[in-house]
């Protein structure tokens, strides 16, 4: 398995942000306001993540009070913080979308201010989720000798 390239989760954001965009600008007028909670999960998997991170970076190098970590569990981790940061970049680009779609309209849809407050926090929440991928992705690499 690779390392993720930032490049790829550039244009996995920037496709999902133009399709959220174009999705809010066909159907916005017919959806309910958007939770304000909707971000909370992601921001706690991606706080969790970072958490494994500093965990399994401990385990790694041996620190006293640690056992040792099995090599299949590293292995699915680096799969785990694979996926969270496409996953992170995907949903980022989406709010980010949403973001750019209600911010401008705040004074032609009553709702639009709460949805943009909304897209802030799950933009943030999925940077969380970004990040915690990206530190995990990285304690997981294999040290060259």
């Amino acid at each position: 398995m690779r390392p993720t390239r930032a490049r790829d989760l550039i244009a996995v954001a920037v496709a999902f942000g133009v399709l959220g965009y174009l999705l809010l600008w066909w159907a916005y007028r017919s959806i309910p306001t958007l939770p304000r909670t909707a971000s909370v999960s992601v921001l706690m998997i991606g706080a969790i993540e970072l958490q494994v991170a500093s965990l399994t970076r401990r385990r790694l190098e041996g620190r006293p009070g640690t056992r040792p970590i099995l090599p299949l569990t590293v292995a699915r981790l680096a799969a785990l913080a694979k996926a969270s940061s496409v996953v992170g970049a995907a949903l980022a680009g989406i709010w980010a979308g949403v973001f750019g779609y209600t911010m401008p309209r705040t004074g032609e849809f009553p709702t639009a201010g709460g949805d943009a407050l909304t897209a802030g926090l799950g933009l943030a929440a999925a940077m969380v989720l970004l990040t915690g991928g990206l530190i995990l992705e990285r304690v997981c690499r294999v040290k060259k000798r």
